[in-house]
């Protein structure tokens, strides 16, 4: 009995470790993610890109923050948590650029959002530098 309850004990840490340390904003809030910049050809930069997800209208902004020849990518996860619901939007247009993507999303639907810098290689997923990609995802509903 002591260690069922041990194991239970632990878990329970475990679990509530793991939600601490995720991002949430409320149901229906504009969340922004932000990928780290490129220090090799950036170094005073404190972002190397931006993505912004607006629920009102589900708009994913992706705009490129620092002039160091990477493009941002808006890793945005629509509706589950897992690798599958995962989809990549490049903005592949320069510094001081900001792509709109227009969603069209069910109300309620989860989103998590990350912002990464990469460059582009002809696959969605290719070339991007996931090690910029923030650790934590910013989460809310559409």
């Amino acid at each position: 009995m002591r260690r069922i309850l041990q194991t239970v004990v632990t878990a329970a840490g475990a679990l509530l470790l793991a939600l601490s340390m995720t991002t949430s904003a409320s149901a229906g809030s504009t969340i922004t993610a932000y990928a780290e910049p490129d220090i090799a050809e950036t170094p005073n930069a404190a972002h190397g890109g931006k993505a912004v997800f607006q629920p009102d209208g589900e708009h994913l902004l992706i705009t490129d923050l620092a002039k160091d020849g990477h493009s941002t990518i808006g890793l945005i996860s629509i509706g589950c948590d897992t690798a599958a619901c995962n989809y990549y939007y490049w903005n592949r247009n320069g510094v001081d650029t900001t792509r709109d993507v227009n969603l069209d999303l069910a109300e309620g639907t989860h989103i998590g959002l990350k912002a990464c810098i990469g460059d582009w290689s002809g696959t969605p997923t290719g070339g991007i530098r996931f090690g910029t990609c923030a650790d934590l995802w910013e989460t809310t509903t559409a």
